[in-house]
């Protein structure tokens, strides 16, 4: 699973922020690692750990609706899993208002 997410600044500059889970981690079974910065391949680095899949759908979620919030939007998105390509598209689908984020509090 991977999204990037693109906002444009007040000064033309474009900020990219992506989460992925290619990578495990060391210290649990499932993984996001969040990636952002005025490059879309490099800048700060943030990894999360949880213990159940439940724990990381519920992260993305929060994740994807806090950078959307702050006027990112879906750039690019690739999941093999259904689950995940619904995600993406529900927040595709999403005008960036304050109700649409409160509607899907998963």
């Amino acid at each position: 699973m991977y999204i990037s997410l693109r906002k444009a600044g007040e000064n033309g500059k474009q900020y990219y922020y992506t989460i992925h889970d290619r990578q495990p981690g060391l210290f649990h079974p499932y993984t996001l690692i969040t990636i952002w910065g005025s490059k879309p391949d490099g800048g700060r680095r943030k990894i999360y750990g949880f213990e159940t899949r439940e724990e990381k759908d519920r992260a993305l979620r929060r994740l994807i609706r806090k950078r959307m919030k702050a006027g990112y939007t879906i750039l690019y998105s690739y999941a093999r899993s259904r689950t995940y390509r619904r995600v993406f598209q529900s927040f595709g689908q999403r005008k960036n208002t304050e109700s649409s984020f409160k509607a899907d509090s998963g």
